[in-house]
């Protein structure tokens, strides 16, 4: 089996490599490939892992854009990240607590989501991107390892950390968010066969999350449904479809599931120590905050900080928000700057809805626009629960949300006022149309 895994991913190693060097959008692709199913991770390979193999293939994608020529554009998504950069850097550099590593990591986090907003730039492109992301994240250890429980053990907590994810709570919110992808995937197929496998990809994704046990990924999954049926024409259909899959995956859960459940709107005496610890963790963050209101502790060590501020324990503690993550770790300043782009990321999608409303021409790209918004609005609640700030699909779906307007204003613009993008030998030619 390991020889296998080897032979395997070494195959779509150097496929993924190849392909590189024949374009940009490649290169993204091939990353995206290696950040989501981390193969030296998965053929659990010492010398790759010692590589720091994703950052290998984020710098040759940084390359490749250069080298070839890709025009690089000042939007204000870009400012917003390049702000992003910089207060974060500030606050590693004025802490006492931070760490460069850490603060690079999240670099090619912020580039590569910015990378995707210059090289994705058609509706083709985009629905690439997602089925790799997907696929990436969702195959083996979702939809596979979901199917297999369902089957053979069914209501069985699932337990296995996720190599670019982490604990289970993180799964959780990562299998939802790549769930209303799958299904705008399926309403964009072509074919019956693969419509239906993307479905059949969606609920093995679906039952991994709930299998988790993870109450933030239970009402993540909870405000998907009710965003799903809100949205839909047909809400008698989707009302039936969402009971079948209830009736399909919910009793092969135990009580001690729902039991765990039912914590969730339990009064402060009921609550149990998990609740109560995160509550008390999040009063630790704003006490954080407090003391240092503009840059906070620094990019990523609440809990290298965590001691100083709460001496009655002996080790540090993550604060399991990401809002309250933020604004002990940024400050007040950037807390207000991931907010501003959250709310860009979503009002993006919201104006594609609005404004291709009367175009069925662009009916996928309403679609995609709308599977995105809907996984950013039901993260929100996920990540409220878990420190998911930094995480990158987090931010590449920041950066997709506004692709999806980017490739609504492309199609919007005059014939007039475009700037057609040639390629003669390889080399980018701009040529702009004669104004009469």
């Amino acid at each position: 089996m390991a020889i296998f895994r080897i032979i395997f991913v070494s195959v779509l190693v150097l496929i993924g490599l190849g392909a590189s060097f024949h374009g940009p959008l490649n290169a993204l692709l091939f990353y995206i490939w290696v950040a989501y199913f981390r193969p030296d991770v998965w053929v659990e390979n010492s010398f790759l892992l010692s590589l720091r193999f994703s950052l290998i293939v984020g710098i040759i994608l940084i390359i490749l854009v250069f080298i070839k020529g890709v025009k690089l554009r000042f939007t204000p998504f870009a400012g917003l990240l390049l702000l992003t950069l910089i207060h974060s850097l500030l606050s590693t550099l004025l802490s006492n607590y931070s760490d460069t590593i850490n603060w690079v990591d999240f670099l090619k986090v912020i580039v590569v989501t910015y990378l995707i907003t210059m090289l994705v730039e058609s509706e083709k492109d985009l629905k690439l991107v997602l089925i790799v992301i997907t696929l990436s994240l969702g195959l083996f250890d979702g939809a596979k390892l979901g199917w297999t429980h369902l089957i053979l053990y069914p209501g069985r907590l699932i337990w296995n950390k996720h190599p670019s994810m982490g604990d289970n709570n993180y799964v959780a919110v990562a299998m939802l968010m790549i769930t209303p992808m799958l299904i705008a995937l399926s309403q964009t197929a072509e074919r019956k066969i693969i419509k239906y496998g993307y479905i059949f990809l969606a609920i093995g994704v679906i039952y991994r999350a709930l299998s988790t046990y993870s109450r933030g990924g239970f009402l993540t999954f909870l405000v998907m449904c009710i965003i799903f049926w809100m949205r839909s024409r047909y809400k008698v259909r989707v009302l039936l479809i969402a009971v079948l899959l209830a009736a399909l995956i919910l009793p092969t859960f135990p009580q001690s599931f729902w039991d765990r459940m039912e914590t969730i709107a339990a009064s402060s005496d009921e609550q149990d120590g998990s609740v109560r610890g995160r509550l008390y963790f999040w009063g630790i963050a704003w006490e954080m905050a407090k003391k240092n209101p503009i840059f906070g502790v620094g990019h990523n060590s609440y809990g290298k900080a965590y001691l100083n501020f709460d001496p009655s324990h002996d080790r540090g503690w993550t604060v399991h928000s990401a809002w309250f993550g933020i604004l002990s770790e940024w400050g007040f300043p950037g807390l207000i700057i991931y907010l501003s782009i959250y709310l860009y990321s979503l009002f993006s999608c919201a104006r594609v809805r609005k404004k291709c409303k009367d175009r069925p021409e662009l009916r996928n790209l309403v679609i995609f626009s709308n599977s995105i918004e809907t996984s950013l609005i039901a993260a929100a609640v996920g990540i409220t629960f878990l420190s998911f700030q930094y995480y990158e699909i987090l931010w590449n779906f920041f950066g997709l949300a506004v692709v999806s307007h980017q490739i609504l204003q492309a199609n919007n613009a005059p014939d007039g006022d475009q700037l057609i993008t040639a390629i003669e030998d390889d080399e980018y030619i701009l040529q702009i149309p004669h104004r009469k």
